[in-house]
């Protein structure tokens, strides 16, 4: 074993560099901070091969002295802390006094700065982390940093760069993500000389994310509780993306990547997302700085909170509330004036934000009693039809009025769905109908299937077993033994929701009732799908969270399927159901219940507009 021995500067400002700088984007991002802790206006980012040649930063802040500039290049060097106090309420974006110091050791480095109050600027000349010359300089007020042959002298860091591309789009993930929460300054990236984003400045936040989200629709967000706020913007379930890179938390404007809260983000949105589909949107967090310690990591990144409930549940309240509201249910006229410039009138009204208390479950629950709909399932193998075809029972007047105005919506506010005119089903499937703006298409298997979720849920979640239908003929199934050991473990749970099963030995079971709400359903492939569900499950999701697989499997077997034909009666119904119904816009599995035409959309299929 070798003698204990004191680090040189150098080797330690290269293990401090390995934690801050990991590839261009670290650079960007540290950059880019300092600039807007800076007071700059306009930043300008300009790249060579994604970042391996040259990254060079430019703003147009307030800038250093000579020897503010000279000190900013020693670790631990900083102008935004001074004591422990400052430690635990601070504002800045950087505070560490380490990401000058770690981006020049391994670099070689340029940094040219003047203060507005100077009239000659400083350049300082680096390699390596040392210092090679300082002289004066002519330059505008405001500081550029260069930063030319990143880990030109750490050879093994150089193998883990991705391709150009790759690093190109982590340094633009970093800039919109910095850009966000900063409207009022304009941002640049430039690459080869050739401009890859320009984002110009904004009054507000609103304008910022369109420029962002130019094709995404956000719906508005808010929650205020114990001086805590939440706010922002999320997108649609149906706009859902395959990755989280397009959901953004902040907190106090600091741009984070918290598991903590974008997994309360996306459990918010829970079943109405598809399976690995992510929501887009951004999230801001304001909270006294007290009550956030984000000297967690050099990165800033992570964060810890005094109290985390709060923060989880007006989130969830905030998410689930949209949710529910389902603004993207709205006609091609309210998507053109878009749920963001609602914000935009009111985005500095305290009033704005109405407190939200804290909740473990919807406000409404899922016990409200809703009518059974008893439609035969015989009729399984019914021909697809391409025609539309009327209701059996007539007398109604479906004319489509003359609108020459754009439609205000194509759902009233109450009775959403029974409120539609009811003209007809197509292909067996498809409920079509008329408001007096539009015309709305409703999956009628997927509106089944989000009814039977909510009533087994009310049941599951109240202890309330549903009706049940006991088999005459006990169905005989063999598992494989893992999966014999998840049906002992649960039948329980099973049970509570109308499926008993009974040990036959040897990895069989009895499969002796089902819930009432199946009809003439394959028993047999019910149980293997609801096993298979709760096996697809990691060890780590709750029981909560399996059996919410598992109501969902029942539901969907439970439903009426494609092929199927219903009368006005039985329409009418389904429609009336949905209305009671806690999230109506989706069945359980993320899929749209509804798609909705405007009759404006329509008369520009036409070319009438």
């Amino acid at each position: 074993m070798g003698k204990i021995r004191v680090l040189s500067d150098n080797l330690v400002s290269k293990i401090a560099a390995g934690e801050i700088v990991e590839r261009p984007a670290s650079v960007v991002k540290e950059l880019v901070e300092n600039s807007i802790d800076a007071g700059s206006k306009h930043i300008r980012i300009e790249l060579e091969s994604g970042g391996r040649k040259l990254i060079e930063v430019s703003d147009d802040g307030e800038g250093m002295s000579r020897d503010e500039a000279l000190l900013c290049l020693e670790r631990h060097a900083t102008s935004k802390i001074k004591d422990i106090n400052d430690l635990f309420s601070i504002k800045s974006l950087g505070f560490r006094g380490e990401a000058i110091p770690s981006i020049a050791s391994v670099s070689r480095f340029k940094l040219t700065t003047r203060t507005t109050e100077e009239i000659i600027g400083s350049v300082i000349t680096g390699e390596g982390g040392k210092i090679m010359k300082v002289e004066e300089t002519g330059c505008p007020p405001g500081t550029t940093v260069q930063v030319r042959n990143l880990f030109y002298n750490t050879p093994v860091r150089l193998k883990f760069m991705r391709k150009i591309e790759t690093e190109l789009s982590n340094v633009l993930e970093i800039v919109q993500r910095e850009a966000m929460s900063r409207p009022e300054i304009g941002f640049e990236v430039l690459h080869g000389g050739k401009t890859l984003l320009r984002l110009s400045r904004k009054d507000n936040i609103a304008e910022r994310l369109s420029e962002i989200y130019p094709n995404t629709e956000l719906h508005n967000i808010s929650a205020e509780e114990e001086g805590v706020r939440v706010s922002g913007f999320m997108s649609s379930p149906l706009d859902a993306r395959s990755t989280t890179q397009k959901l953004f938390t902040y907190i106090n404007l600091r741009a984070v990547r918290d598991k903590f809260l974008t997994r309360i983000v996306i459990d918010a949105y829970g079943k109405m997302l598809e399976k690995r589909k992510f929501p887009q949107g951004a999230l801001f967090l304001e909270i006294p700085a007290q009550e956030v310690d984000v000297n967690v990591h050099p990165t800033k990144n992570e964060v810890r909170f005094r109290n985390q409930r709060l923060i989880a549940d007006l989130i969830m309240a905030s998410v689930l509330k949209m949710l529910r509201d389902a603004p993207w249910i709205k006609s091609y006229h309210q998507r053109v004036k878009n749920s963001i410039s609602e914000y935009m009138e009111g985005s500095n009204s305290p009033s704005n934000y109405e407190p939200i208390h804290r909740v473990t479950r919807p406000e409404r629950g899922f016990a409200e009693e809703v009518r059974d709909i008893h439609v035969p399932m015989e009729n399984d193998n019914v021909a697809v039809s391409n025609e539309i075809r009327p209701p059996t029972h007539s007398g109604h007047d479906y004319r489509i009025a003359q609108n020459d105005s754009l439609p205000e919506s194509l759902f009233g506010d109450e009775g959403l769905y029974s409120s539609l005119r009811i003209i007809g089903q197509i292909k067996e499937l498809y409920i079509v109908c008329a408001s007096e703006n539009g015309m709305v298409l409703i999956d009628q298997h997927a509106a089944h299937e989000r009814i039977n979720y909510e009533k087994l849920k009310s049941a599951y979640m109240n202890n309330e077993g549903p009706e049940v239908q006991e088999l005459l003929v006990p169905q005989v199934i063999e598992f494989p033994p893992y999966e014999s050991s998840l049906i002992e473990r649960h039948k329980g749970e099973f049970e509570t929701l109308g499926l008993r099963v009974e040990e036959f030995g040897n990895n069989s079971f009895l499969i002796r009732s089902v819930p009432a709400l199946l009809k003439n359903v394959d028993s047999a492939g019910l149980l293997k799908d609801v096993v298979s569900e709760i096996a697809s499950t990691g060890k780590e999701e709750s029981i909560s969270e399996k059996m919410d697989l598992v109501i969902a499997t029942i539901a969907c077997h439970s439903s009426i399927t494609a092929n199927f034909e219903l009368n006005l009666e039985e329409m009418k119904a389904l429609l009336e159901e949905l209305d009671r119904m806690e999230f109506p816009h989706s069945c359980p599995h993320g899929r749209p219940v509804a798609q909705e035409l405007s009759y404006y959309d329509i008369e520009r299929m036409f070319k009438r507009t």
